[in-house]
């Protein structure tokens, strides 16, 4: 004989505690409510590592990052948990994550900021719990300074964070002295502007700070960019090395100088000494002398003597 086999099925909410329920998600009051569910009805409590969004086969998982609508508002976080309830046969989704602020929130704090954009987030501890249904969309979030080193190409639409936010000390995780600027103008970087890279330097220069004109601008392959830092870099070495030439030219000039005097110096002193007397030809002059009266002697005729 075969048995029938059952279903499990999850535990109901009792009737007395379902208003207590209610009133802790109404009031929004999530932790004690996950917490408190927990305790009464673990087998009814799921903790997810994804959910599926709007976008078709597209998940979010934890530590990824996503937009929510709550209050007319768009909140911005980094996801932490995601918990599936069954209440009564029927499930309930809840994401908790971590808060992201953004530049209206935090522009009294520091002048730079007002040279941040609307696609600048910053991540604080603050924690919120949202339901499913408040999610909007999932979100790319990249690091400024990995999109400046590594020349990543963000995808449209996407944030980037320069630093986090301690809430708490109101204190940014990275001082707003040390956040990347790049442009010759000190301007903090806007992803969302146009940017050369200098073959020199390798910093990142704002088309309208570049100085080329448009016409160059619109065929940047066939030129070679140097910054204004450079350029002027380049006139100083061009400088200092032609003075170095005309140094260098001018020691030639001396030395040459210096040896024209010396060798006057040497002929000079040559022509004030006086040679030595040799041996050999006054010895050759008194043999002459000699061969002479001998030959003169050689020629006289004997004298005849008379018979007598």
């Amino acid at each position: 004989m075969k048995k029938k086999e059952t279903k499990y099925k999850k535990p109901q909410i009792h009737k007395k505690t379902y208003p207590n329920f209610l009133k802790m998600i109404d009031e929004r009051n999530f932790d004690l409510f996950i917490s408190s569910f927990h305790d009464i009805y673990p087998q009814n409590v799921v903790q997810c590592g994804f959910i599926y969004t709007h976008k078709q086969n597209e998940k979010l998982s934890i530590d990824e990052d996503a937009a929510f609508v709550l209050d007319n508002k768009i909140w911005f976080a980094r996801i932490q948990e995601i918990v599936k309830i069954s209440i009564n046969d029927e499930d309930a989704g809840f994401i908790k994550g971590r808060i992201y602020l953004q530049k209206q929130d935090l522009i009294k704090l520091h002048e730079k900021i007002k040279e941040c954009t609307e696609d600048d987030l910053f991540l604080t501890e603050q924690t919120k719990w949202f339901f499913c249904k408040e999610l909007r969309k999932k979100i790319m979030v990249y690091n400024l300074n990995d999109i400046i080193q590594n020349n990543i190409d963000t995808k449209p639409g996407s944030f980037y964070t320069r630093s986090e936010f301690n809430i708490e000390s109101q204190k940014f995780q990275i001082p707003v002295e040390e956040w990347a600027t790049e442009c010759i103008c000190q301007k903090l970087f806007d992803n969302s502007l146009g940017y050369l890279q200098c073959d020199r330097c390798q910093r990142w220069i704002h088309y309208d700070c570049s100085g080329l004109p448009k016409e160059v601008l619109e065929n940047l392959d066939d030129h070679n960019f140097n910054c204004l830092i450079c350029v002027g870099e380049m006139r100083v070495e061009k400088i200092k090395i032609k003075q170095n030439d005309n140094i260098n030219q001018q020691i030639e000039v001396e030395l040459q100088k210096d040896n024209q005097i010396n060798e006057e110096k040497i002929k000079i002193e040559k022509q004030e000494r006086k040679p030595l007397q040799s041996k050999k030809p006054i010895i050759q002059s008194i043999h002459h002398n000699k061969q002479l009266i001998n030959e003169k002697n050689s020629k006289k005729p004997f004298p005849k003597i008379k018979s007598k």
